[in-house]
């Protein structure tokens, strides 16, 4: 697995990027390194108040690691159901909650083309084409310039996560 010694600067970290990145690999991997509770963000139901949703995550005691967090109803919600129940000023008070519990994002990034492989690999029904593909991942690009106004990003390109580099 990937060198994970930067992890232990932080106790928060959340990893986004398009299905298929890589995130959960990372994020496992580095919840086990630095013992911290991993916290995997699934779709909420319609009506659920996000922000005070992910603000009560963020509330929790201890190190936190996220695989996918609130970045991605920025991204998904637009593209799928032409709306995001986030708006830009509830992302900076969660990006700030995430910076005061000393945290840092790590956008997970892949070519559109592997992305589209590790999904069909991983039988996933209703697979995304390569544009589809292509234009999440210019999506948390956008996404990831905003924050980095506000805070630090890091950035990992995988190949093959699941494979020691």
């Amino acid at each position: 697995m990937r060198d994970l010694d930067w992890a232990a600067a932080y106790d928060t970290i959340v990893f986004e990027g398009c299905d298929g990145a890589g995130k959960t690999t990372l994020a496992t991997a580095t919840a086990e390194r630095t013992c911290a509770t991993l916290i995997h963000s699934t779709l909420t139901p319609p009506g659920t108040d996000l922000p005070t949703a992910y603000s009560n995550l963020l509330d929790q005691p201890g190190r936190l690691v996220f695989d996918r967090c609130f970045l991605s109803e920025l991204v998904y919600g637009p593209i799928y159901r032409g709306h995001a129940r986030l708006s830009y000023q509830h992302m900076t008070t969660l990006v700030r909650e995430v910076i005061e519990r000393r945290g840092v994002f790590v956008h997970v990034t892949a070519p559109a083309a592997e992305i589209r492989r590790r999904l069909a690999a991983r039988g996933e029904s209703n697979l995304p084409s390569i544009d589809d593909l292509a234009l999440i991942c210019e999506r948390y690009d956008d996404l990831f310039r905003a924050i980095e106004t506000m805070t630090t990003v890091l950035h990992i390109s995988t190949s093959h996560p699941d494979e020691d580099t």
